[in-house]
């Protein structure tokens, strides 16, 4: 499947290679990879040659999100190379721009409370490790796995966020505390991570 062929699964076909020319313009190639659970996607620019990542998603909403995220470092990165901050105002005004020049409000108006509370997130745009955990409830509405949320378990308990099994441990304003039992380490994971709560303590 060409990178044309991956974007039209989740948007009308003259949005999609609107995308694909603005990427060819910046001379940028765009890949899709499999599911990471560090990121979901990364702007990279190492001399003439630039490329962005976004993890394979079934979940257009987020998949779309995400790719406007990384794009907004593309033409930051366009505007004043690396002389601002990756997260600063010049990337978040970007952010704006790009998600009504390519189109991408008319897509997430099908859902009227992911166009709420995106609309919301765009007043500021965050890096994607400190996402509002209102827009990931929106988005993960849409996923076809559905689980329950870190932040819904109480502190101590156990649960399966992976291959690995930790115990929750102290709440912090997006990001959650969490004891790793097979190396006995702490993690920071999202608040809005889908995990898999388990009743006993194991390895």
């Amino acid at each position: 499947m060409t990178t044309l062929e991956y974007l039209e699964k989740h948007l009308p076909a003259a949005k999609a290679q609107s995308i694909i020319n603005y990427l060819s313009a910046c001379t940028c190639t765009l890949k899709i990879t499999r599911q990471r659970k560090t990121k979901r996607g990364d702007f990279r620019q190492q001399g003439e040659k630039r490329s962005i990542s976004v993890n394979h998603d079934v979940n257009s909403f987020r998949f779309l999100f995400t790719l406007t995220h990384e794009l907004a470092h593309l033409e930051t990165f366009m505007q004043h190379k690396n002389r601002v901050k990756p997260h600063g105002k010049e990337w978040k005004i970007n952010f704006r721009k790009l998600y009504y020049a390519f189109h991408i409000d008319e897509e997430f108006s099908k859902d009227e409370q992911i166009e709420r509370v995106v609309a919301e997130e765009l007043k500021n745009p965050r890096a994607c490790s400190g996402i509002d955990v209102g827009v990931e409830r929106a988005f993960a509405a849409h996923d076809e796995e559905q689980g329950i949320y870190l932040e819904q378990l109480p502190e101590g308990a156990y649960f399966v966020f992976g291959i690995h099994h930790y115990q929750k441990i102290e709440t912090r304003r997006t990001r959650v505390v969490c004891l790793n039992l097979s190396n006995n380490r702490k993690y920071t994971i999202h608040k809005a991570a889908k995990i898999e709560w388990v009743n006993a303590k194991r390895p």
